[in-house]
């Protein structure tokens, strides 16, 4: 399928032919599989910000690879947003429907002959359950990782972000910075006001902040839905934490593909 120095030009599983699929196998292929969510990103965002962020780090990746070549499986689009159902738009799963729908992607990809799978989230609230889900992959013979896109790159994100201290929020500098990169379209900045953005520093300032996962409160924390300040969102950002996140997904695949990723503990940044 080629070296590094010639990357597959296709490497969305479903825009393959079977053939295509096969050789990807044979060569001993990582397959890739973006989760996300379909939920409420502030009054300025599309509701698939955490898919389409995803989808983008988990391609470009894949683009980068060719020795061991990878291919990425259609995204899985929800995630469990339950505690933003109080907003329009936003469609939430089961957490047991997500580990299975994983489950039976994982038993596909296991028979047609791959051994590594890694789960790329973008989304806060799936980051405890995708760990389990490549927990449960081992069942169908899978060598498989889990991780969320802004853990590959925390101190590239904390250098470069100005006002939410490196977190990626939800629909604050960072979510909207990816936004008028990916999709600037249907990005509704001016929409976004200061007053209508939680501040995370005053957040992370209280007692046991990050010691622990508690699911976001927007009623209390924040009734518009955004964390972190959006205004100061800026499409140079979101390429840079695309960009970078997608050259160290690839990195952390070609350590999969080589079988020397050592066990460790899944840790989750994003607030929702």
């Amino acid at each position: 399928m080629g070296g590094e120095d010639d990357p597959m030009d296709e490497v969305r599983w479903h825009k393959l032919r079977r053939e295509q699929v096969a050789a990807v196998a044979a060569a001993g292929g990582v397959v890739l599989l973006p989760i996300g969510s379909v939920e409420q990103h502030g009054p300025h965002l599309p509701l698939d910000t955490d898919t389409d962020a995803a989808t983008a780090v988990t391609e470009r990746a894949a683009r980068r690879l060719g020795d061991p070549p990878a291919l990425v499986l259609p995204p899985i689009w929800w995630g469990l947003s339950p505690y933003w159902m109080g907003f329009p738009g936003t469609l939430t799963l089961r957490p047991e429907t997500i580990l299975a729908l994983v489950a039976d992607l994982g038993a596909g990809v296991a028979r047609h002959g791959f051994r590594r799978l890694v789960i790329v989230n973008g989304h806060g609230g799936n980051a405890g359950l995708v760990g389990v889900a490549a927990t449960l992959l081992a069942d169908h013979g899978l060598r498989a990782a889990a991780l969320s896109y802004w853990d590959l790159i925390p101190a590239e994100i904390a250098a470069r972000t100005r006002h939410d201290g490196g977190s990626i929020g939800h629909a604050g500098e960072v979510e909207t910075s990816i936004g008028l990169f990916l999709q600037p379209d249907l990005v509704r900045q001016e929409l976004a006001t200061p007053e209508l953005c939680a501040d995370l520093a005053a957040l992370a300032a209280a007692p046991f902040a990050g010691a622990a996962y508690a699911p976001p409160d927007p009623a209390r924390d924040s009734p518009s839905g955004v964390y972190g300040f959006a205004p100061a969102g800026r499409p140079e950002l979101g390429e840079e934490v695309i960009e970078l996140a997608a050259e160290r997904l690839a990195a952390f695949v070609r350590h999969v593909a080589a079988g020397d990723v050592p066990a460790a503990t899944v840790t989750g940044g994003e607030v929702g």
